[in-house]
């Protein structure tokens, strides 16, 4: 059997310290701004393009659609944000943050300047332009590994 050493993979740390960013994120935004993580990531895809689908944005938030309508429907319910048919097609809605959620959003961006500090103390400036030059290294190579590996199962699905 091979053994792995989990504890000491980038992949293992990486996720460990996303979760981590993730809970710390979560729990500051609840206790100062009254919103989860969830409602914050909704929050700052409209903010960076409004008027997106519930489409458009699960796949923008990275979450399920179906994971979405409840967040949205809250969300919709305490007036952050609202549904508005779209012009073109009946059958969807596209979406837009309400003033409520532009109020909020300076309290968002205090919790994740106050999480980033936080996330850094005692890690110099320099240490962490190297960290983000490398882990950005690291995720174009797995780009282009998984690339070149769909090119590969295409082509064997083709001749097999």
């Amino acid at each position: 059997m091979t053994r792995y050493d989990f504890e000491n993979s980038i992949g293992f740390v990486v996720n460990a310290t996303a979760k981590a960013f993730q809970r710390s994120f979560d729990v500051e935004l609840r206790k100062n701004v009254g919103v989860t993580l969830s409602q914050w990531r909704v929050v700052w895809a409209l903010m960076t393009q409004p008027g997106l689908t519930q489409k458009e944005l699960a796949d923008k938030v990275g979450i399920e659609g179906a994971t979405l309508v409840p967040i949205i429907d809250k969300m919709e319910k305490e007036n952050l944000l609202k549904r508005k048919p779209d012009s073109n097609d009946r059958r969807a809605n596209r979406i837009y943050l309400m003033p409520k959620s532009d109020s909020l959003w300076e309290s968002m961006m205090d919790c994740a300047i106050k999480i980033r500090k936080s996330s850094t103390k005692n890690i110099s400036d320099d240490e962490v332009r190297i960290t983000l030059e490398t882990l950005r290294k690291i995720s174009k190579n797995l780009m282009t590994f998984s690339e070149l590996d769909a090119i590969q199962t295409k082509k064997s699905n083709r001749t097999g």
